[in-house]
Protein backbone atom coordinates (compact mmCIF):
# COMPACT_ATOMS: atom_id res chain seq x y z
CA UNK A 1 0.00 0.00 0.00
CA UNK A 2 1.55 3.31 -1.01
CA UNK A 3 -0.49 5.55 1.46
CA UNK A 4 -2.22 5.15 4.62
CA UNK A 5 -4.65 7.13 6.67
CA UNK A 6 -3.61 8.14 10.03
CA UNK A 7 -4.58 9.83 12.90
CA UNK A 8 -2.93 12.89 14.57
CA UNK A 9 -2.61 14.01 18.36
CA UNK A 10 -0.53 16.60 18.98
CA UNK A 11 0.28 16.49 22.71
CA UNK A 12 -0.43 19.47 25.04
CA UNK A 13 -2.99 21.15 22.80
CA UNK A 14 -6.67 20.73 21.75
CA UNK A 15 -5.36 19.34 18.32
CA UNK A 16 -6.18 16.02 18.62
CA UNK A 17 -8.14 13.04 16.47
CA UNK A 18 -6.98 15.04 13.36
CA UNK A 19 -7.44 12.70 9.93
CA UNK A 20 -3.92 12.50 7.69
CA UNK A 21 -3.32 10.39 4.82
CA UNK A 22 0.01 10.08 3.71
CA UNK A 23 3.07 8.21 2.09
CA UNK A 24 4.31 4.80 3.11
CA UNK A 25 7.65 5.80 2.31
CA UNK A 26 7.71 9.10 3.95
CA UNK A 27 10.42 9.76 6.10
CA UNK A 28 9.49 10.95 10.17
CA UNK A 29 11.19 14.01 9.32
CA UNK A 30 9.48 15.00 6.41
CA UNK A 31 5.96 13.92 8.28
CA UNK A 32 6.84 16.06 11.41
CA UNK A 33 7.98 18.92 9.25
CA UNK A 34 4.26 18.65 7.01
CA UNK A 35 2.89 18.84 10.88
CA UNK A 36 4.69 21.73 11.77
CA UNK A 37 3.44 23.52 8.92
CA UNK A 38 0.25 23.31 8.21
CA UNK A 39 -0.48 23.81 12.30
CA UNK A 40 1.89 26.95 13.01
CA UNK A 41 3.76 24.67 15.78
CA UNK A 42 7.25 26.63 16.28
CA UNK A 43 10.16 24.76 17.80
CA UNK A 44 11.46 21.19 17.87
CA UNK A 45 9.23 18.38 17.74
CA UNK A 46 9.39 14.39 17.67
CA UNK A 47 6.55 12.21 16.51
CA UNK A 48 5.67 8.87 18.72
CA UNK A 49 3.64 6.55 17.60
CA UNK A 50 0.19 5.28 19.56
CA UNK A 51 1.30 7.72 22.78
CA UNK A 52 3.16 10.05 24.36
CA UNK A 53 4.86 7.28 26.40
CA UNK A 54 6.62 5.45 23.64
CA UNK A 55 9.88 6.15 22.13
CA UNK A 56 10.40 8.62 19.37
CA UNK A 57 10.33 7.75 16.32
CA UNK A 58 14.24 7.76 14.43
CA UNK A 59 14.07 10.77 12.15
CA UNK A 60 15.60 9.42 9.20
CA UNK A 61 13.19 6.58 8.65
CA UNK A 62 10.13 5.78 6.44
CA UNK A 63 6.66 5.59 7.83
CA UNK A 64 6.41 1.82 7.18
CA UNK A 65 10.03 0.50 8.40
CA UNK A 66 9.51 2.17 12.18
CA UNK A 67 5.79 0.03 12.48
CA UNK A 68 3.17 3.03 11.04
CA UNK A 69 0.39 1.39 9.43
CA UNK A 70 -2.87 2.27 8.10
CA UNK A 71 -5.29 3.27 11.03
CA UNK A 72 -2.32 3.96 13.36
CA UNK A 73 -2.17 7.14 15.63
CA UNK A 74 0.78 9.36 15.54
CA UNK A 75 1.40 11.54 18.60
CA UNK A 76 3.63 15.09 17.83
CA UNK A 77 5.35 15.89 20.86
CA UNK A 78 7.49 19.22 21.29
CA UNK A 79 11.19 18.71 22.75
CA UNK A 80 11.39 20.77 26.01
CA UNK A 81 14.75 22.34 26.05
CA UNK A 82 16.23 23.40 29.59
CA UNK A 83 16.06 27.36 29.00
CA UNK A 84 18.10 28.75 31.44
CA UNK A 85 16.12 30.50 33.46
CA UNK A 86 15.85 27.76 36.39
CA UNK A 87 19.21 27.86 37.15
CA UNK A 88 19.64 31.60 36.84
CA UNK A 89 17.06 32.31 39.39
CA UNK A 90 18.45 29.66 41.80
CA UNK A 91 21.77 31.57 41.67
CA UNK A 92 20.14 34.82 41.77
CA UNK A 93 22.09 35.73 38.34
CA UNK A 94 20.31 38.38 36.62
CA UNK A 95 21.19 40.83 33.82
CA UNK A 96 20.17 44.15 31.70
CA UNK A 97 18.36 44.36 28.43
CA UNK A 98 19.59 45.44 25.35
CA UNK A 99 20.80 48.89 24.92
CA UNK A 100 18.25 49.66 21.93
CA UNK A 101 15.48 49.70 24.77
CA UNK A 102 14.69 52.81 26.39
CA UNK A 103 11.73 51.28 28.72
CA UNK A 104 10.96 47.93 29.26
CA UNK A 105 7.31 47.62 31.62
CA UNK A 106 4.30 45.82 32.35
CA UNK A 107 0.78 47.31 32.72
CA UNK A 108 -1.51 46.18 35.57
CA UNK A 109 -4.94 45.84 33.62
CA UNK A 110 -7.29 46.85 36.51
CA UNK A 111 -5.24 49.78 38.09
CA UNK A 112 -3.44 50.64 35.09
CA UNK A 113 -0.15 50.24 37.71
CA UNK A 114 3.57 50.16 35.60
CA UNK A 115 6.10 48.12 36.57
CA UNK A 116 9.18 48.76 34.81
CA UNK A 117 11.82 45.76 33.82
CA UNK A 118 15.70 46.61 34.96
CA UNK A 119 16.68 43.05 34.52
CA UNK A 120 16.16 39.14 33.15
CA UNK A 121 15.39 37.16 34.06
CA UNK A 122 11.82 39.29 35.52
CA UNK A 123 9.97 37.27 38.02
CA UNK A 124 6.86 38.38 38.26
CA UNK A 125 4.89 37.09 41.07
CA UNK A 126 4.62 38.28 44.87
CA UNK A 127 7.50 39.07 47.43
CA UNK A 128 8.07 36.47 50.12
CA UNK A 129 8.16 38.46 53.32
CA UNK A 130 8.91 35.60 55.19
CA UNK A 131 12.40 35.04 53.09
CA UNK A 132 13.74 38.20 51.64
CA UNK A 133 16.36 36.34 49.62
CA UNK A 134 14.03 34.84 47.56
CA UNK A 135 13.07 38.28 46.35
CA UNK A 136 16.10 38.92 44.25
CA UNK A 137 15.32 38.72 40.85
CA UNK A 138 11.49 39.69 41.53
CA UNK A 139 10.99 42.75 38.86
CA UNK A 140 6.92 42.71 39.00
CA UNK A 141 5.62 42.15 42.67
CA UNK A 142 1.85 41.60 42.39
CA UNK A 143 1.23 41.03 46.04
CA UNK A 144 -1.08 44.38 46.51
CA UNK A 145 -3.30 43.68 43.32
CA UNK A 146 -5.42 41.15 45.01
CA UNK A 147 -6.71 40.57 48.04
CA UNK A 148 -7.12 36.51 48.05
CA UNK A 149 -3.88 35.54 45.66
CA UNK A 150 -3.83 34.11 42.76
CA UNK A 151 -0.69 34.53 41.79
CA UNK A 152 2.51 31.99 43.03
CA UNK A 153 5.94 33.96 44.26
CA UNK A 154 7.69 32.77 40.97
CA UNK A 155 4.97 32.65 38.66
CA UNK A 156 6.44 33.59 35.30
CA UNK A 157 9.97 34.82 33.82
CA UNK A 158 10.60 37.43 31.36
CA UNK A 159 13.75 37.04 29.19
CA UNK A 160 15.24 38.26 26.05
CA UNK A 161 17.52 37.07 23.79
CA UNK A 162 19.32 39.63 20.88
CA UNK A 163 16.47 41.73 21.13
CA UNK A 164 13.60 39.52 21.07
CA UNK A 165 11.24 38.66 24.45
CA UNK A 166 10.14 35.66 25.94
CA UNK A 167 7.55 34.46 28.68
CA UNK A 168 7.63 31.50 30.38
CA UNK A 169 6.21 29.56 33.33
CA UNK A 170 8.31 28.47 36.12
CA UNK A 171 5.84 27.06 38.77
CA UNK A 172 3.26 24.54 36.93
CA UNK A 173 0.72 24.49 39.48
CA UNK A 174 -1.30 27.89 38.94
CA UNK A 175 -1.56 28.62 35.08
CA UNK A 176 0.19 31.24 33.12
CA UNK A 177 -1.81 32.88 30.13
CA UNK A 178 -0.60 34.43 26.92
CA UNK A 179 -3.17 36.11 24.86
CA UNK A 180 -5.59 33.42 25.68
CA UNK A 181 -3.34 30.32 25.64
CA UNK A 182 -2.11 28.51 28.29
CA UNK A 183 1.60 28.15 28.53
CA UNK A 184 3.68 24.73 29.60
CA UNK A 185 6.01 25.16 32.01
CA UNK A 186 9.60 25.55 31.05
CA UNK A 187 8.64 26.74 27.48
CA UNK A 188 10.51 30.23 26.50
CA UNK A 189 7.19 31.79 24.12
CA UNK A 190 7.99 34.93 22.15
CA UNK A 191 6.27 38.08 23.51
CA UNK A 192 5.72 40.85 21.44
CA UNK A 193 4.96 44.05 22.80
CA UNK A 194 1.35 44.82 23.60
CA UNK A 195 0.72 41.16 24.44
CA UNK A 196 -1.87 40.50 27.35
CA UNK A 197 -0.14 38.21 30.25
CA UNK A 198 -2.96 36.44 32.53
CA UNK A 199 -1.65 35.31 35.84
CA UNK A 200 -4.04 33.81 38.18
CA UNK A 201 -6.80 36.67 38.25
CA UNK A 202 -4.61 39.32 37.32
CA UNK A 203 -4.41 40.58 33.60
CA UNK A 204 -0.94 42.36 32.62
CA UNK A 205 -0.17 44.17 29.22
CA UNK A 206 3.37 43.90 27.62
CA UNK A 207 5.06 47.18 26.79
CA UNK A 208 8.56 48.47 25.54
CA UNK A 209 9.96 51.89 24.38
CA UNK A 210 12.58 51.68 22.11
Amino acid sequence: MDRFNLTLNIAGSPIAGRKLNVRSSLPVASLIATIQDKFNLDGRYELRLDNESRPALPLEKQLLDVGVREGATVVCVRIVEATGTEEAIRRGHRETFSKSFKRVYVVENRSLTEFDLMWHPAILGRRDVRNPANNKLLAVDLEEMEELPTVSRHHAAITEKSGSFFIEDIQGRNPVYLEGQRLKQGIQYPLAAGATIQLGRVSLTFRLIS
